[in-house]
């Protein structure tokens, strides 16, 4: 049985044109900062999204604890959103290895935060807030945008109060091409950014942290502290430049695919969509008729793999190893199951 695996854009596999980069790579030592296909992918990773520097990691979680502790000392403050990739599924890293401590902002629906929320966080006679923390696309939140105009306006509210701004841009390239726009304009406002190869780009490890070369040079340091330093990693970081190089523009497929599937989930009865949050390659589908939980348990029987990443509720991602004619076979099976339930 062939398996539709929808659980993340992570579980795409490198393909064989990624697989020969690889076996041809170019490597050195990287600690000692020789490794040229590394070197090469930093170069342009941040030439790619309009950063002075690039530092290669070999996850988002770890690029996203080395900016909170370069930006932050103990007991200094990072805003995170109630939502956020960095509250919820990073181990509470950042406070445990670092001391810092994460002041909360309201993650509305759609992702976006109050604006008022985050002011009143910057005013407070004892803010000792560091960092301001975005993430784009929103995981938790059905892989929503935040465009550029409101990017900017809470980076002036940051910078104003002497704070910095951090985008953990997991999937940024998701972002601005929802938003039809490139990534260097969609973060010219942040002072960091953070981005995964590992997911849309599909390549099969690593990660990248962008920022001035001050403070990538700082970044480094702490790198090496948190057991990221890698030796021969020009290995994975070729597979990373493939995925740089070759697989930004295809993005836009996948999100037509999930949109494709999104309307085709809402007209099954039982199951709910808001299709004003499938803005990228994330569907999530809950239900008051049957419990979702069983459903997904089904839907594995029958070789399609679905998560769940926000209680009552199934996340679906689109991304490169599922193919248009796949979307048609998740929806007859949804259905299938579906009507079984409700009887």
């Amino acid at each position: 049985m062939s398996v539709i695996d929808l659980r993340s854009d992570t579980v795409s596999r490198p393909s064989l044109a990624m697989r020969e980069i690889i076996k041809d790579s170019l490597v050195g030592d990287d600690v000692l900062g020789d490794d040229p296909t590394v070197k090469l992918l930093e170069a342009k990773a941040a030439k790619v999204v309009g950063k002075q520097a690039a530092l290669f990691v070999p996850s988002g979680t770890m690029a996203n604890l080395i900016a909170l502790l370069t930006h932050c000392g103990r007991g200094d403050q990072a805003i995170v959103g109630s939502e956020s990739h960095i509250l919820h599924h990073e181990g509470l890293g950042a406070p445990a290895l670092g001391g810092i401590h994460l002041g909360i902002v309201r993650n509305q629906k759609n992702g976006r935060m109050n604006i008022d929320e985050i002011e009143s966080h910057f005013k407070s006679e004892k803010s000792i807030s560091k960092v301001m923390c975005l993430e784009n696309t929103q995981n938790r939140c059905g892989g929503t945008v935040i465009p550029q105009s409101e990017i900017t306006e809470i980076a002036g509210i940051a910078h104003n109060a002497g704070a910095s701004v951090h985008i953990d841009g997991a999937r940024i390239f998701n972002a601005a091409c929802a938003l039809e726009t490139d990534v260097s304009s969609l973060v010219q406002d942040a002072d960091t950014l953070s981005f995964c190869f590992s997911k849309g780009l599909g390549a099969p490890v690593g990660s990248v942290l962008t920022g001035s070369e001050e403070f990538i040079s700082s970044a480094r340091s702490i790198r090496r502290q948190v057991g990221g330093a890698m030796r021969q990693s020009g290995i994975i970081a070729a597979a990373a430049l493939f995925a740089l190089e070759n697989n930004i523009e295809r993005i836009g497929i996948d999100h037509i695919n999930a949109r494709r599937l999104a309307e085709g989930l809402t007209q099954i009865s039982g199951i709910d969509v808001d299709l004003n949050l499938v803005q990228t390659n994330m569907i999530f589908i809950s239900s008051e008729k049957i419990d979702v939980a069983i459903l997904q348990n089904d839907l594995a029987d029958h070789g399609i793999l679905v998560s769940s990443t926000v209680p009552n509720t199934l996340r679906m991602v689109t991304h490169l190893d599922i193919p248009e004619e796949s979307i048609d076979v998740v929806i007859e099976q949804v259905q299938k199951t579906t009507e079984n339930m409700i009887g």
